[in-house]
């Protein structure tokens, strides 16, 4: 049956749209928009329910001038509603499309739409999502109709198809769990990997704050248990996350004298997106105002119930200090990996997932990868996104070489062409040729879709055309650090600081150190340039300098965070820092009596003080940071040697200095 659209009924009874279809819907009739249509029946029960009146007048007009609907016959979408007036338009509209993108759409500029939107009383950004209302209301002023549609986003996981494994059911042996540990910073998730593994981690992470994803195994019960040592700061969401997915059980810890917080709230809601079953460990249980039963009170709230108050979460209270109820917490995660009957073959080609990717001096591109099935050998080939690799070597978490893997295990592989991305499935495949080809094709699927492959041409070209029209009001970042996971979690930190009025555009974003063709992009998209754990070439620093580049470098993240906002807010402030004073380059290295390993260097840059805090850059990457505890000129102890002269560097508890290497030295001054 002929159908009219709201729209035109609207038009017609000099109405607005939005009561049509609230009447409409108020009967109990099926629309959407305005661009929904009614039978003749419909409408005729809209009309009577909105104006009694309206079809009696219509009826008489119509016996009282009949040759009036005569003359009319050769207009047949005006009696059966089924086509809209010539001049109304039908044009397709995503749901939340902002006027700037909307603009594109109706070639109309979007500072005139931001203004019409104003006179309809809907205030409104430029770059701000509208509500599907709004759409329709500032489309019928244009005399158009928004045929409204859902935006198809896709994912990494959409472009690059996972594989799916069947194997025989008689071939499947119990396999290591896989342990993920999350919780909100600062309450001690780390420190109970530590008291169960034995070794420190958070000592050597800044701020004692975990900034990568770790893996380790532990050799207890049948078959040992896999942890997976996630961070806990909120910037990390999308590691966190990812951890979640590659997991069989979650351990949440919470800390009995802080009790439930936000990231605590993100990991439950990571573990049940994932559908992985959650045991709590209440850590700190020792501290004096240690309150378990409120812990165990507020997570009701967010549906996990502990087994004592009659639901199925196990919840150990444990202590990650001394080390009380950890044995009860193995106990428990061994037994629910038990009921979870985890299995895998063993007996066929790799496969598993990326964890952590980075560069390492002296190794190239490593992976921290979990084997979900097969047995991983030293030569294997593998492929993972758009990098593949021939395994040269495998190192476990203790840094011991090992020749083969077995599933729910952790590993380090060197051998990669280039770093892959975390969170990737890794598969084992013939050759060579087989797994560069794999991941050749993976990297021309992302092309278009990934902002990583855009090319450094048409980034500048787009961001220049958008500061032409002045029609943003951008903060341009480049984005370096030192591992894959990092940039990806500051992205994602960086972006949701982003408000109405200021946008921030990740002009680029990769892993190393900041180097030249960085500020030269800089220089042309006029950005900032944020350093993570990496810090800049001599040369990328002098063209810097002279192009007025502000290059800020960090190793801890709410820092850098806490910046950028000030930057969009329009407060970044004047204050005083640490900052590079200096510049030596190590040439030679010789022993020293009391001091140890000396660098012989020339200062390049600026001076060396001694007492100094310095730090020793290998390929761009901090390696080291401490302090100039020696600094010599020939056979005499100096306190400052200046640019272009050469002198011997002693650096605090520090030994592996090699030729090479680039030391910095810090001072006081105002940024």
């Amino acid at each position: 049956m002929a159908k009219k659209r709201i729209h035109q009924i609207a038009k017609e009874l000099d109405l607005a749209s939005a009561d049509i279809l609230h009447q409409a819907k108020e009967l109990g009739i099926e629309v959407k928009t305005a661009s929904s249509g009614l039978t003749e029946e419909e409408e005729e029960l809209v009309k009577l329910a909105l104006s009694p009146e309206v079809e009696p007048e219509a009826d008489t007009e119509a016996e009282v001038v009949p040759e009036q609907k005569e003359s009319k016959q050769d207009e047949p979408e005006a009696e059966s509603g089924e086509v809209i007036e010539d001049d109304v338009q039908i044009i397709e509209v995503f749901r939340n499309s902002s006027p700037e993108k909307i603009s594109s759409l109706i070639e109309i500029e979007a500072t005139q739409i931001v203004g019409d939107l104003m006179g309809l009383g809907i205030m409104k950004a430029i770059d701000t999502p509208l509500e599907d209302s709004d759409i329709e209301k500032l489309f019928e002023k244009y005399n158009l109709i928004p045929d409204l549609i859902d935006e198809v986003t896709i994912s990494r996981e959409d472009i690059i198809e996972f594989q799916d494994f069947e194997d025989d059911p008689d071939k499947l042996d119990l396999r290591a769990p896989i342990i993920t540990v999350m919780g909100h910073v600062d309450h001690g998730k780390t420190s109970l990997l530590d008291y169960i593994r034995n070794e420190k981690v958070a000592d050597g992470e800044a701020g004692g704050i975990t900034q990568h994803v770790g893996a380790y195994k532990v050799d207890t019960g049948e078959s040992g248990i896999t942890f997976i040592d996630t961070p806990g700061h909120e910037a990390f969401t999308q590691m966190r996350a990812r951890g979640a997915n590659v997991t069989d059980i979650v351990v949440l810890v919470v800390a009995a004298d802080d009790g439930v917080m936000p990231q605590t709230i993100e990991a439950i809601n990571h573990s049940k997106a994932a559908n992985v079953p959650i045991v709590v460990a209440i850590n700190k249980c020792d501290l004096p105002e240690a309150n378990p039963s409120m812990i165990k009170a507020e997570l009701t709230k967010y549906e996990v119930i502990s087994e004592d108050l009659g639901g199925d979460t196990p919840v150990v209270e444990v202590s990650a200090l001394k080390g009380d109820g950890v044995d009860d917490l193995l106990e428990t995660l061994a037994l629910v990996a038990e009921i979870e009957e985890l299995k895998a073959n063993f007996n066929t080609n790799a496969s598993g997932y990326i964890i952590e990717s980075r560069m390492e001096v002296g190794r190239g591109n490593v992976a921290t990868v979990i084997v979900t099935r097969g047995t991983l050998k030293q030569g294997d080939f593998l492929y993972a996104g758009q990098a593949f690799c021939r395994v040269k070597s495998m190192f476990d978490h203790n840094n011991k070489t090992v020749k083969s893997v077995e599933p729910g295990s952790p590993i380090d592989i060197i051998g990669w062409d280039e770093s892959p991305t975390a969170g990737d499935q890794f598969v084992t495949v013939k050759n060579q040729k087989e797994a560069k080809a794999k991941a050749d094709e993976n990297k021309t699927k992302l092309k278009d879709h990934d902002n990583s492959s855009f090319s450094v041409e048409s980034r500048v070209s787009d961001m220049m055309k958008l500061l032409q029209e002045g029609e943003l009001n951008t903060v341009n970042v480049i984005l370096k650090a030192d591992t894959n996971g990092s940039v990806e979690a500051i992205k994602d930190g960086i972006n949701k600081l982003a408000t109405e009025e200021v946008n921030i555009q990740v002009v680029h974003s990769a892993v190393g150190g900041i180097v030249l063709s960085d500020v030269d992009l800089a220089s042309a998209t006029e950005s900032l340039i944020i350093g993570f754990n990496v810090r800049p070439d001599s040369q990328a620093r002098n063209m810097a300098q002279s192009k007025g580049i502000d290059v800020r470098t960090y190793n801890i993240i709410y820092e850098l965070l806490d910046d950028i906002s000030e930057a969009v807010l329009g407060q970044m402030t004047i204050k005083t820092e640490e900052a590079i004073i200096g510049m030596a380059d190590v040439k030679t290295t010789f022993r020293a009596p009391k001091v140890g390993v000396v660098a012989g260097s020339i200062v390049s840059e600026g001076k060396v003080e001694l007492d100094a805090k310095a730090r020793l850059l290998r390929d761009g990457v901090v390696i080291y940071e401490g302090t100039i505890v020696s600094l010599r000129r020939f056979k005499d102890n100096v306190e400052v040697v200046n640019e272009g002269l050469e002198c011997g560097i002693g650096l605090s508890d520090y030994k592996d200095i090699k030729e090479g290497d680039t030391i910095e030295i810090l001072g006081e001054v105002e940024v």
